[in-house]
């Protein structure tokens, strides 16, 4: 099958619906229900980011209290060594990890800012399993859904970051969209029921990435996916609107891999009504806690109010913000994140450092300023965790390395994203997110 390869240097004549631009800015098309056969989506929404179908940090008991819905995305690496499995024993994947949630299959892990890319070709898509590299074709893809059979699968995409040279972008695109044509002609000549997804690729060049949305808005797919891994670290909301308006509003849009919990609410103002959870995870693998008011988020904050960190009070709405005397993090030796990928030779690298800002509503209880202090994570928060632990408490099992330490905060930051989540929402219904996030914008800066 043949793609003709986009030209970065070409002028894209592609126009943009002001109509439905403004429509983007108001949120008027945000609440909406994406019904399939056999499921539907209801927007807006936060879907959960697992390994292999499982909240990482948390069981499945504590964590149906914490979260919001009942889809889950499913990076594809935590479940490629057991493929041979489910087929043998001729279960699902739902089956297998014993959940009733919807899953979604994505190829590349949005929840994991190291990735790397350049193992891809032009026939098949590089994942790293437990097992080490494997590659995946297309074929292979399809006969792979056949077994897991998740409700919704994301195509093959060759995910590069916006830093990469014109050339590389305009081989990612040519890559990802072969590969969706493929996943297309597959799907329909396999019988498969899972539904489809397209990634926009393009690395952040708005010509690119206009172009791609373009074309792939007249193909038979179920919505399409934005990987906030290929988008610009700033300026990309105006190009996620302009993306979002020339694609058929009767298919949802996802965005996966959202930095913090400003990006998610940003996400949601550009009219993406889908966003996932990783960013919670990577808070909870460092030791950071979200601390946004749940007594009161509703209220936006007063630029005048005064905040002081060294006292852990605030008269903001949203809890403590950044600034200049922001407690000291810890030695790097109590992050439990995976080691950062060195950059060698021609491999492209997501680094950590660039990839996740430094701005975020968070408190890092392994700070030794917390080691005393035996009240809630956040006042008035009602999660499992504030509810029965202090900050004191989680301190100690920071310092002492103790698994009980990521549950805890991990449980209190998805039930920070559910009640950010139930704020969005109402926000839409009254007409007022823009402003919402203005004054979440002031808290961050």
């Amino acid at each position: 099958m043949r793609v003709s390869i986009i030209n970065p240097d070409l002028e894209v004549k592609v126009e943009v619906d002001q109509t439905k631009r403004a429509q983007l800015n108001s949120g008027a098309n945000l609440v909406r229900v994406f019904e399939s056969e056999h499921f539907a989506l209801h927007s807006p929404d936060v879907f959960s980011y697992t390994h292999c179908g499982q909240v990482p940090h948390v069981t499945a008991d504590l964590c149906s209290s914490a979260v919001n819905g009942d889809v889950s995305i499913v990076p594809l690496h935590s479940v490629l060594d057991s493929v041979e499995v489910l087929e043998k024993l001729g279960k699902t994947l739902a089956q297998f990890v014993n959940t009733k949630n919807k899953i979604i299959l994505n190829p590349f892990d949005s929840g994991e800012p190291c990735d790397l890319t350049s193992y891809n070709d032009q026939l098949s898509m590089t994942v790293w399993c437990k097992g080490g590299r494997k590659r995946v074709t297309s074929k292979e893809y399809i006969d792979i859904i056949k077994v897991c059979q998740p409700e919704i699968f994301i195509s093959l995409s060759d995910v590069v970051p916006s830093s990469v040279s014109k050339k590389r972008a305009n081989k990612s695109c040519y890559r990802t969209l072969r590969w969706i044509n493929e996943a297309i002609t597959n799907l329909s000549d396999s019988g498969v029921t899972s539904r489809l997804l397209a990634p926009i690729p393009g690395s952040g060049n708005r010509q690119l990435m206009m172009k791609s949305a373009n074309l792939l808005a007249t193909r038979q797919v179920f919505g399409y996916v934005l990987e906030r891994a290929s988008l610009p670290l700033n300026g990309w909301e105006d190009l996620v609107k302009d993306i979002i308006s020339i694609l058929p509003s009767s298919r949802p849009v996802f965005m996966l891999g959202a930095l913090n919990e400003l990006e998610l609410v940003q996400a949601h103002n550009c009219g993406c009504h889908f966003v996932d959870s990783s960013f919670a995870l990577h808070y909870s693998d460092k030791g950071q806690a979200m601390a946004l008011n749940s007594s009161n988020p509703l209220k936006l904050p007063d630029p005048s109010h005064q905040i002081d960190l060294t006292l852990e009070k605030t008269t903001s709405d949203f809890g403590p913000s950044l600034a200049d005397n922001i407690p000291p993090q810890i030695s790097s030796e109590n992050d439990n994140t995976k080691k950062k990928r060195k950059e060698t030779g021609k491999v492209l690298i997501f680094k950590s450092e660039d990839y996740i800002p430094n701005k975020s509503l968070t408190l890092d209880l392994a700070s030794p300023i917390y080691t005393r202090q035996f009240c809630k994570i956040v006042e008035d928060c009602e999660c499992f965790s504030c509810l029965r632990h202090t900050r004191g408490y989680i301190n100690h099992l920071l310092i002492t390395r103790e698994l009980l330490a990521p549950t805890l905060i991990m449980l209190h930051n998805l039930f920070h994203v559910k009640n950010l989540l139930n704020v969005v929402k109402r926000k839409v219904e009254e007409g007022t997110l823009a402003e919402y996030l203005a004054g979440l914008k002031k808290v961050f800066n």
